[in-house]
């Protein structure tokens, strides 16, 4: 049995997080143990404990200490753990395990887990790979599109790229529908380029058609203050509900009858989705990033164009049209879709396989090479 090492900047509730925290308690324990190293605490700890998983966290100082310090917390791991193999999320884990390990023969995997950047990050991380990326065994893929990406805006070569899309736990039977009001569920950070804009926008000609639906927003971001007085303007706040940061989606899905997101950059295949599919919910999505692999347009929900407000309410309005029938039909159609696709154990296998192979290749380059 072998140790793969799992940084990641932080144990709060974010996608790469939970990628990491699936690693580390998914994988085949027969073959693979995992450490966990994170630079700040969060939620997942308590996750990763009730998996039996070892954990510890090494806060940075923070500005330009904080890769050195990173890297040397890093160091410090690798020579007491020895793992087999070292996995990196996030630019700041990413560049923390470079520089620990350089010149060192140690197999390492970079998962990306963003299909885009705004602003000055995707200038700072095309900086990374052109610095750093040498020292990569392999770059990890979470969706089939992000790979046009990579490649082409990060300038990575596809062969040292693999893609092991995102998975997520199915339950045997999709949940039922809620019988109250019905209610569409936003899961995202309140960012402008997640757009909750256009969402609050779209609503009042839902509401035309459906005088009782709820619009309820889980997150938290420097757009709230503005989105709330936005929906105060609209007439529509005594519809639209700010939950904050939850840390129980799965119970908002639950009481949701549908999903949206309304991304316009940076979203590549969201757990959100993923997890309302597997729930039983229809998706209705932009048309960005990895979405249009995972969503089955007119199956298990609907694709929009970004900044297209006028369609967003379209997609709405048949989603809930579905899922307030009789006899639902993308709900279903996306259970199925994640149970055949997207389950957790197949993931999990194929996580492993890809662990297995670069610590063989590894291997096998230590005896030519000695």
């Amino acid at each position: 049995m072998r140790t793969v090492l799992i940084v990641m900047p932080s144990l709060a509730r974010g996608g790469a997080e939970r990628h990491g925290v699936l690693l580390a308690t998914a994988l085949d324990p027969a073959h693979w143990t995992a450490h966990v190293l994170a630079f700040a605490d969060g939620p997942f700890r308590a996750d990763l404990e009730a998996a039996g998983v070892p954990v510890e966290v090494v806060p940075l100082p923070g500005g330009l200490r904080s890769v050195p310090a990173g890297a040397a917390a890093v160091r410090r791991t690798v020579e007491r753990v020895k793992p087999a193999l070292v996995s990196a999320h996030h630019v700041l884990a990413e560049t923390a395990v470079r520089r620990a390990l350089a010149g060192r023969p140690l197999p390492n995997i970079t998962w990306k887990h963003t299909y885009g950047h705004i602003g000055h990050r995707g200038l700072r991380e095309r900086a990374v790979e052109r610095l750093t990326g040498g020292a990569v065994t392999r770059y990890g893929a979470v969706c089939h599109t992000q790979v046009r990406y990579l490649a082409d805006e990060l300038g990575l070569a596809p062969d040292r790229i693999s893609v092991v899309p995102n998975a997520v736990a199915v339950p045997a039977e999709p949940p039922p529908l809620p019988a109250g009001p019905p209610t569409v569920l936003m899961v995202a950070a309140m960012r402008a380029d997640k757009d909750h804009d256009l969402v609050l926008q779209a609503w009042p000609t839902v509401l035309e058609r459906h005088p009782d639906a709820r619009l309820r927003l889980a997150g938290d971001g420097p757009c709230r203050e503005q989105l709330e007085a936005k929906a105060v303007g609209l007439g529509i706040a005594a519809s639209v509900e700010f939950l904050g940061v939850r840390d129980d989606t799965e119970a908002l899905l639950l009481d949701a009858h549908l999903l949206v997101l309304a991304s316009y950059a940076v979203e590549c295949f969201p757990y959100a989705a993923l997890e309302a599919m597997a729930t039983g919910r229809g998706v209705v999505s932009t048309n960005v990033g990895g979405l249009p692999e995972m969503v089955d347009d007119g199956v298990t929900g609907r694709l929009v164009p970004p900044h297209d407000g006028d369609a967003l309410a379209r997609a709405l309005l048949a989603g809930l049209d579905d899922a307030t029938a009789p006899d639902p039909r993308w709900g279903p159609a996306g259970w199925d879709r994640a149970r055949r696709v997207y389950p957790l154990d197949l993931w999990a296998a194929r996580v492993g396989a890809l662990f297995d192979d670069l610590t063989s290749a590894a291997r096998t380059y230590e005896r030519t090479s000695s």
